[in-house]
């Protein structure tokens, strides 16, 4: 009798498993006549996490528990309007005192090797009830905001690829984030074989930021070649903008610009601004880096945040004013 019991018993257990693996979320495709769904499916339906189209511009990326929207999630609808938080049995759930709607204000991050392996599905902002992004052990950091985009290192110099940029680059599109690639500029390797460089190694495509030239050369350096310095940036601009049919954006820092920047032929770019405290007072800052110590979900290390300098529909807008263009359009 006690091995008929244990047969059975492990009869049981082999029919539990089997039945727990097929109920596992897998990667899949669901299509309706109201939407097509990628991300993770089960029993024919959307579970665990994943990003939905609907057929009137709406979409949804986030979790999902059989056909249901559940836990944290984000809907951008089709006017640019955002809801983020959580979601219960399809609904979202406003908390209690939130004097905002996320997307009015339009956060992001920006992030490079030192992150290591990111968890993009549980990427959330601590806010306070007015929608403004604090630290996370401050006491009104009661509520959440969304990372709406994400700018990302991809190379450095003509030897240097973030070793994270390549999954970076395509987690971030699967979770529905605006994405970005950026170029940190040497004055150590000719300027032509850099922009070979990151062309070859960042395949942005329509949807994404224009490309970013990143401007942090040693301050001993810029004063002494200045000249060579200015020279090779706005070859790689120019160069950049010929591959990609968008003007690129240049990332200094406020003070930078100021010194080295400023009046010398870079004017009519946009720029992204690192300045941690006042507003930049850069001209034509679009996008600004307020803090290095920003502590986000699913990332184990300190991370630079970044504000659009409008809402999330201002910069819908102002990518579809400057998009990129692959050598197909």
């Amino acid at each position: 009798m006690t091995r008929i019991f244990e047969n059975f018993r492990a009869l049981f257990l082999l029919i539990f498993a089997i039945i727990a693996l097929a109920a596992t979320a897998r990667d899949g495709e669901l299509t309706a006549s109201n939407y097509e769904y990628r991300g993770g499916v089960a029993d024919g339906k959307q579970h665990g996490f994943g990003v939905c189209r609907y057929t009137n511009g709406n979409v949804y990326s986030g979790h999902w528990d059989y056909g249901y929207k559940e836990g944290l999630g984000r809907m951008v609808y089709a006017d640019g309007t955002v809801e983020f938080g959580t979601w219960r049995r399809g609904k979202y759930v406003k908390p209690k005192g939130m004097k905002f709607r996320a997307g009015n204000k339009c956060y992001g991050i920006d992030v490079a090797k030192y992150q290591k392996r990111i968890d993009w599905t549980k990427l959330a902002l601590a806010a306070d009830a007015r929608g403004n992004v604090k630290n996370r052990k401050s006491k009104s950091a009661k509520y959440v905001q969304p990372v709406l985009f994400a700018l990302m290192k991809s190379t450095e110099g003509t030897t240097i690829v973030d070793p994270y940029f390549e999954r970076n680059f395509r987690e971030a599109k699967r979770c529905g984030i605006i994405r970005g690639a950026y170029h940190f500029l040497s004055v150590n390797s000719p300027v032509e074989e850099q922009v070979e460089y990151f062309i070859a190694n960042t395949p942005l495509e329509p949807g994404d930021l224009p490309p970013v030239l990143d401007l942090e050369i040693n301050k001993n350096v810029m004063a002494r070649d200045h000249a060579k310095v200015v020279k090779m940036a706005k070859k790689w601009l120019k160069a950049v903008e010929k591959h990609y049919g968008v003007k690129p954006i240049i990332y200094t820092y406020n003070n930078y610009y100021r010194d080295y920047l400023k009046g010398h032929g870079f004017d009519g770019y946009d720029f992204w601004i690192a300045r941690y405290g006042a507003e930049p007072s850069a001209t034509r800052w679009e996008i600004w880096q307020f803090t290095d110590k920003g502590r986000v979900p699913g990332i184990n290390h300190a991370v630079d945040i970044d504000m659009f300098r409008g809402s999330y529909a201002e910069l819908l807008k102002y990518m579809k004013e400057n998009p990129v263009r692959t050598r197909e359009d």
